[in-house]
This record gives structure tokens, C-alpha cells and sequence, in this order.
């Protein structure tokens, strides 16, 4: 319930400010990774998953010289992971099936438009958790012997982050139905700077396959002689 009054005090806040809002949905192909190289003391392995979204989107929004692009979405993810580290007396090991969902708001300053139809955006993207289910173990050995193993579906330790943050770029193709009325298919990616997980370096990055159904906002309009019996008085 909190989740949508966030969506709804978004919404009244910048839609007066909007050209345009668009409701987004479709797939998403996540991948984890991480910025280290197997060899000695560390190994890892990921399978990607496919997940879905859903969002609100508002294009031309006006701070003083500046159109921002801002987007509030429902995103659910996940996939595998396979880490190990040891040394000398030591092996820490995590196998673990996880599936997780997060609300993030995207914030795009760099909005271009090409022929008038190809959209392309760039900006940030900030999220955070709803809810992690997550299969598997955490174990660590010492000296040849278990010190402890940890059952990650039943234990009351968060795994996953709680706030993350990356680049989004997206590019779309406009369909126009009328005057009003846009159907914009669409391709976007997320490239995760922050950590995915409490324990481990493992970033995110997604794919998105999306079709966007986007309508005009009318301005107000000013009654104009409204404005010239002002002007004679």
C-alpha cells in the first residue's frame, strides 16, 4: 500500500509539469557479474533469468532550461550465482538462486530525438528492495572444517542490498495512433554500479524489451476574452 501512495504523490507532483506520461511494460533479461578475475584465491559463475516491468513514464519535464525525462518503475529479477573464496586455511562458498524485486525512479537529463519518431535517453537510475526469495547455502570452512553453513531460504539475514544505483540508457521507436496518442516500442539497459548483495561484489546488468502506450498532456488554455476585458478594465 505505502508503494503506491509513493506512485501517486510522484505522479500529482510531476505530471503537471509533464508534455507527455506513458504507461511501460514488457520483459527483462538480467545478468550478475562481478569486476574480478578468477584465478587464484577466487572463482565465480552467474546464469541470467529473464524477470518483468512495469512503470509510469513522464517525458518533457521543465526545470528552467533543462527537460528531464523521470520514470518510477516495478521491476522483478534474478538469476544464479556461484561464488567461492579461499586461502590459506580458509573457504568461503555461496550458491544461491535468487529472485528479487525492486521500485526505482530513473532520472534523464540527456534526451534526444532523431527524424522525430527514434527517441534516444540517457540518465540514472536509483532502486530500492521490495522483496528477496532466495534457494541456497552460505558456508564457510576453516582448517578442513565447517565453522558454519547457513540455509539462506531460513534465516532472518538480509542477502540482498537494500538501495542500488546505475546508468540507464534507452532507446524507442514512436508509433503514432493520433494526435494524442503514441505506441513506442523500446529498448533499454541497466548497468548496475552498486552491489546486488550484502556479502559479495556482484553488480547487475539488464535488458529491457518493452512496449511503451504514451499520451500528450494538454496545457491549459487561457480564455482569451477573459484576458481582453482585463486588459480594457
Amino acid at each position: 500500500m505505502k508503494y503506491i501512495l509513493i506512485l501517486i504523490i510522484f505522479l500529482s507532483s510531476f505530471t503537471l509539469f509533464s508534455q507527455s506520461i506513458a504507461i511501460t511494460g514488457g520483459l527483462n533479461y538480467n545478468s550478475f557479474f562481478d569486476f574480478k578475475q578468477d584465478g587464484n584465491y577466487y572463482s565465480s559463475s552467474y546464469s541470467s533469468d529473464f524477470g518483468y516491468s512495469v512503470g509510469v513514464e513522464l517525458d518533457d519535464i521543465k526545470v528552467r532550461w533543462l527537460k528531464l525525462r523521470l520514470t518510477f518503475s516495478y521491476d522483478k529479477y534474478g538469476g544464479k550465482i556461484a561464488i567461492n573464496e579461499w586461502s590459506l586455511g580458509f573457504d568461503d562458498d555461496t550458491n544461491a538462486e535468487i529472485d528479487k524485486s525492486v521500485i526505482s525512479l530513473g532520472i534523464f537529463p540527456l534526451n534526444f530525438k532523431i527524424i522525430d519518431r527514434i527517441n534516444i535517453n540517457l540518465g540514472l537510475e536509483m532502486a530500492g528492495l521490495i522483496s528477496e526469495d532466495i534457494i541456497g547455502t552460505q558456508s564457510y570452512w576453516e582448517n578442513g572444517q565447517y565453522v558454519w553453513i547457513k540455509d539462506l531460504s531460513d534465516t532472518d539475514e538480509r542477502f540482498c542490498a537494500r538501495a542500488y544505483f546505475g546508468l540507464r540508457g534507452r532507446i524507442a521507436y514512436d508509433i503514432r495512433m493520433s494526435d494524442n496518442l503514441v505506441i513506442s516500442p523500446q529498448y533499454s539497459c541497466y548497468l548496475g554500479l552498486s552491489n546486488e548483495f550484502v556479502t559479495t561484489a556482484t553488480k547487475s546488468i539488464r535488458h529491457y524489451f518493452c512496449i511503451g502506450l504514451q499520451r500528450k498532456i494538454k496545457a491549459p488554455t487561457r480564455d482569451k476574452n477573459k484576458l481582453m476585458a482585463i486588459d480594457i478594465e
